[in-house]
This record gives structure tokens, sequence and C-alpha cells, in this order.
């Protein structure tokens, strides 16, 4: 596939040296592919204007002989766990599986009310390893529900490609991967897994009509989506850092699929009386948001019972 330029290569982490970029670049406009590999950062090291200097030595510091010295805590041996990694390819609406060997941290870093975060290592078959993070849910939900989460950031990929296109801003914008894993040494447990994103992380706006940045790229997208689409659905909950965005929602026209955040049209109507058209929309000549606000309140009113 042709590269697109343009787009940086994202912030991911691959700790084998000298092995070769999976990934490509971006596919060709005509063809957006909903699938994202994982991407590889360059690690960070000492230039000739950044020279690191070794620490200076410390002093032997006594030890008083009262003190026990206790022998040091033997290194805890890596889990290593079989699983199976579904990755969604948004364009052919198909599924395809690969094993793999993965490490999972016992403690999250972080949780929400939802989901657990965990930090997660994959290991290739030649030792090269893939820092990501894999997502526990805390509640009880379907199989079916966890593969549909899954599915939102390959969809909001297809769309990122053609606003690209159509945008006129020069830095291009990505959803990261999204992947399933079916844990075969936890009893086929599900869980979620994607790249490591480090940096800033800020959350722009969200699937209950809050607009939580000034940013002009991420409203517009989100506007751009819903007539992209011609009104089936809206892309929101966009956060992440810099523009590469996570864990996006998708709101459709029915209310149906796309997860637990789909608030449907009610949720289109949050965003689109508090989004401010910028000029990006006019650029791309998108309806002013309170123009389509009519149209949505009657839709809206046919789907309540009477």
């Amino acid at each position: 596939r042709g590269a697109r330029g343009g787009r940086p290569p994202p912030p991911h982490t691959k700790s084998c040296a000298n092995s070769p970029s999976p990934f490509p670049g971006a596919p060709p406009l005509a063809r957006p592919s909903g699938i994202m590999q994982p991407y590889q950062s360059p690690q960070r090291t000492a230039g000739p204007n950044y020279p690191i200097a070794a620490a200076p030595a410390r002093p032997a510091r006594a030890v008083p002989s009262s003190v026990h010295r206790a022998p040091a805590p033997a290194p805890q041996k890596e889990k290593i766990e079989r699983a199976l990694k579904h990755t969604y390819d948004a364009e052919k609406d198909e599924w395809t599986r690969e094993s793999v060997l993965v490490i999972i941290d016992a403690k999250p870093f972080q949780q929400g009310c939802m989901r657990t975060a965990h930090h997660m290592t994959e290991v290739e078959e030649d030792g090269c390893r893939c820092a990501f993070v894999a997502k526990f849910t805390k509640i009880s939900v379907t199989a079916d529900s966890i593969f549909e989460d899954s599915k939102l950031s390959m969809i909001s990929q297809l769309y990122a490609d053609e606003f690209n296109r159509v945008s006129g801003v020069d830095k291009k914008i990505a959803f990261l991967p999204s992947y399933v894993l079916v844990l075969q040494d936890r009893g086929n447990l599900l869980c979620c897994s994607e790249p490591v994103l480090s940096g800033n992380y800020l959350k722009h706006n969200n699937n209950d009509g809050v607009v939580a940045t000034a940013r002009m790229v991420p409203q517009a997208f989100t506007h751009f989506t819903w007539e992209c689409s011609r009104q089936k659905i809206l892309i929101c909950d966009i956060q992440g850092v810099g523009d590469y965005y996570t864990d996006p929602q998708i709101l459709s026209a029915d209310g149906a699929g796309f997860g637990l955040g789909n608030a449907g049209v009610e949720g289109v109507i949050k965003f689109m009386k508090t989004h401010q058209c910028n000029e990006i929309c006019r650029h791309i000549g998108l309806t002013p948001s309170q123009q389509t606000l009519p149209g949505l309140q009657h839709l809206l009113a046919s789907q309540r019972p009477p």
C-alpha cells in the first residue's frame, strides 16, 4: 500500500533494535482501510548534541552491625499467556485472528466506573516486544458487546481517512487500532487491547454534548461524520494525544449497535446544540449545526412511542 504523506508515526514503542517497521503507512485514499497496525517509535538515544553524563559515584555508607542484612528478593518470573488476537477490518466487515503471547500486569494503572486498564506486552516470535494497554470490563457484559466496542476505532479510521482528504488541514488525524484478546489460560476471558499512547492526553468532546477543548479539528471531525455518513452515525468522545485518538464512541440514528455508550439521536442533538462551526466546517461545506436541529428533533419525536 502506498504511504500517505503528512501522517506522523504514532508514538508506539517496540523494544527490538533494528527490526523492520511493520507499518507500511496509510492506505490509498480511494479505498481507506479500517486496520491500523501498532506503530513503532524511534528509541531515544544520546546524540552529539545531547550527551548523557555518567552518574557520579556515590560514597559507600556504613551499615550498623545491628541492622539485619536480608537477601534481595528474587526477581519475579514473567507470566506469559497464550491469547487469540482478533482484528476487525471495517472495510470488509470481517474479523481475522492470530495466536499471540502476552504479559499482562496484574495491577491496573488506571480504572474507571466500567473498565480497568493494565500495562501489557505482546511478545513476538523473534523476541521483540510491543507495549500495549489491556482493558478489562468491571461490569457484566456479553462477548458481543466487547467485540462491538473494539470495532469503533476501526470504523472511525475510515472516516478519518476521508476527513484527512477533504479538511484542508496539513496534520492528519488517526485512530489507534483496537483488538479483542481471548485469554486462553484464563478460561477464554475477553479483554480489549490497543497500543500505548504516551504524551499530553486530552479529551475534546464526549457523547453527552460536552465540548472540552477549543481545538477545531476534533470538533469539525465529529460534525463531518454525521454528514459523511448521510445522517446515519456521529463519531464523538474524541480523545487522545495530539492528532492520535483512542476510545471513540459512535452514535447511530436508530440507537442500535456500537456498544453501551450509543446515546442515539439524543446524543447527536446534544452535540449539535453545543458545537460551534469553525473554519474547517465551512471549508468542507458542512451544514451549520444549528440548521440540523429541526430535522433531528423531528427524527427523535418519530422514534418515541405514541
